[in-house]
């Protein structure tokens, strides 16, 4: 006889099974502020079975015995976009013990269509009512109860963002899983009856106050959304935060790095090394090793600042608001609001960036954005961004943005390129909500900072290391792996052969550009090694080794040329052609060499 247990007032056998819950909701209800809230740091990010659309599941903090799923955001079961497929395919095969539904409290009628199709699934079903101090603040009350009693499942009040009814809608989904039989039984509605049904739920449940409640986000709309002020106001949105970011606090703390911890840790490194007669030792930890990861390390303030910003901008809403006014502008280039959207991801990485393409139906528009999608700074081309601000024009972030509207030219003219190329004038319909404005969770965005923190010293704690470890040798050692000086060292004999390409692009302006081109073939490995390269090959530093048209006119051609190896292996695989994956190489090469020798050349014409 099997022994029975007791938890959180609940009756469970010994041999109970852990409880899976698909946490399922509509994009912007919360739902990921709420799957983070009940996991916290128990998660585990990977990709769903046979597709590259990123899957989140996590143990939850109070329940051990809750397993959360969360699926992709959507609208309707009946899949429109791959991230509704994957949600409606796992709620129908993947047998979660019970579905958690996210809903938004200040908009229940897009939200309960959702929930009117998962309440005719066999699977018990509980319902978050999320958002309500939200609707409280904008004079909106909703009676779970009643909804309960139209529905036939149970609704529980919650604020996920301020931690409030957790424990409750906890409590409600073990109870939920456990009694089977509350599960509704089959029966299917036509679009006109599930309207109808919300329709009665909203008139039983829900009363509003004489307040406006959409009158904040109207007010600030009618600033953000304008034809003639939305593009001036993101300007100055940008610049702000590369102020901050670059400029401001993160450039302080990059300093502070750079100028005190690194010496600091080389004089170490040197005294641990002083009894013994091996030189090159303590060459290679000095130099490459300490050098080369501290050179990366010491951006990781920047980085981190700069997407907590960008996070915060999400946050609030105002991410949507870039997507949608640049829809029109894209449109013009044979792209969408969705295009935009890619690129948005890719200011992180651009490998999610290039994944996400796969929500672009249109197969010329998606591949297209694949292509022009490189050309958005990631964090690792911010490295090379805040290194060459830092220490060729005077920490001026000016600079810095410059760059990103350059890479916002070319992303423009190479759009043109491309449609001269015979693509679609007409993409997919853009649909995207406009959430309401709000505070953005402080949690969220520590959680985010934290990841692209972390992401960036594991990314300096491998493949800079290595990367670091190689450059060292190949500078130290020639053809016959004899120590040499490093005008003489394997890297030098290549740089040299390579460097009269880049010639043109001003590399070569005061007799540094064989340390510059290898620097630039180094970047393939990865877009933070040109920064290592850099400090390995020009121990005196960059400030003399190339001018400051030569340096903006290197580091645009580092921006716009072919990613990381990892970013073109995706480019190769969503586009499914190796054909179309090289032409899309040798379209972002030929792009980056033509601007920056635009660049340099028309820069020396207007300095003579």
């Amino acid at each position: 006889m099997k022994k029975d247990i007791i938890y959180n007032n609940i009756k469970y056998t010994e041999s109970i099974r852990q409880v899976t819950a698909a946490l399922v909701g509509n994009p912007n209800s919360g739902k990921t502020t709420l799957f983070n809230t009940l996991t916290g740091s128990n998660q585990q990010v990977g990709n769903w079975p046979g597709v590259t659309v990123e899957r989140k599941v996590g143990a939850c903090i109070r329940e051990p015995l809750l397993h959360i799923v969360d699926t992709p955001g959507c609208y309707s079961l009946e899949p429109f976009t791959p991230e509704e497929k994957i949600a409606s395919q796992y709620l129908l095969e993947g047998h979660p013990d019970v579905i958690l539904n996210v809903v938004d409290s200040t908009n229940l009628e897009r939200s309960l269509f959702l929930t009117t199709q998962l309440t005719e699934l066999n699977i018990p079903l509980v319902v978050a009512l999320n958002m309500q101090d939200e609707a409280e603040a904008k004079g909106i009350t909703v009676d779970a109860a009643a909804l309960s009693n139209v529905f036939g499942c149970t609704f529980v009040p919650i604020s996920a963002a301020k931690n409030k009814g957790i424990d409750k809608l906890l409590k409600a989904c073990l109870n939920a899983a456990k009694d089977i039989s509350a599960a509704p039984s089959d029966r299917h509605q036509s679009t006109a009856e599930r309207y109808a049904l919300i329709e009665k739920a909203i008139q039983r449940s829900v009363k509003l106050s004489e307040r406006d409640a959409s009158a904040l986000t109207d007010k600030i709309d009618k600033i953000l959304l304008n034809k003639w002020l939305a593009f001036p106001v993101f300007a100055v949105v940008m610049t702000v935060v590369f102020f901050v970011s670059v400029g401001g606090i993160g450039g302080r703390l990059t300093e502070l790095i750079e100028n005190k911890l690194t010496p600091l840790l080389q004089l170490a490194a040197q005294n641990a090394f002083s009894k013994t007669s091996i030189t090159w030792l303590t060459s290679l930890v000095c130099e490459g090793v300490i050098g080369g990861v501290m050179s990366v390390v010491s951006f990781v303030p920047q980085v981190t600042i700069l997407y907590g910003c960008i996070a915060l901008l999400e946050g609030c809403g105002y991410m949507s608001r870039i997507a949608f006014i640049t829809d029109r502008l894209l449109h013009s280039l044979g792209l969408g609001g969705r295009s935009f959207v890619c690129m948005i991801l890719g200011c992180g990485c651009s490998v999610p960036a290039i994944l996400s393409t796969r929500t672009i139906k249109n197969v010329r528009e998606r591949n297209a954005t694949i292509t022009l999608t490189p050309f958005v700074p990631c964090s690792a081309k911010l490295a090379v961004i805040a290194f060459f601000t830092a220490n060729v024009f005077d920490g001026n972030a000016l600079f810095a943005v410059s760059f990103y509207f350059a890479s916002i030219a070319a992303i423009i003219i190479g759009g043109m390129l491309l449609k001269l190329f015979g693509r679609d004038k007409d993409g997919d319909t853009f649909l995207m909500e406009l959430p309401q404005y709000r505070l953005p969770g402080i949690k969220n965005v520590l959680r985010q900072m934290w990841q692209r923190c972390k992401a960036f010293l594991v990314k300096a704690g491998t493949v800079i290391l290595g990367a670091s470890v190689v450059l060292w040798v190949l500078t130290h050692f020639d053809i016959h792996f004899c120590l040499t000086e490093t005008q003489n060292s394997m890297l030098a004999q290549l740089g040299k052969i390579i460097s009269p390409v880049f010639s043109p692009l001003g590399f070569n302006d005061r007799g540094c550009g064989w340390q510059l081109a290898v620097a630039t073939l180094s970047g393939i490995a990865a877009k933070e090694t040109v920064v290592t390269t850099l400090q390995i090959l020009l121990p005196n530093g960059i400030a003399e080794a190339v001018s400051p048209l030569g340096a903006y006119s290197f580091v645009l051609y580092n921006l716009l040329t072919i990613p990381c190896v990892a970013a073109c292996s995706a480019s190769f695989t969503e586009q499914g052609d190796w054909k179309k994956g090289i032409r899309s190489a040798g379209f972002q090469i030929a792009v980056a060499y033509i601007l920056s020798m635009l660049v340099y050349q028309l820069g020396r014409l207007f300095v003579t």
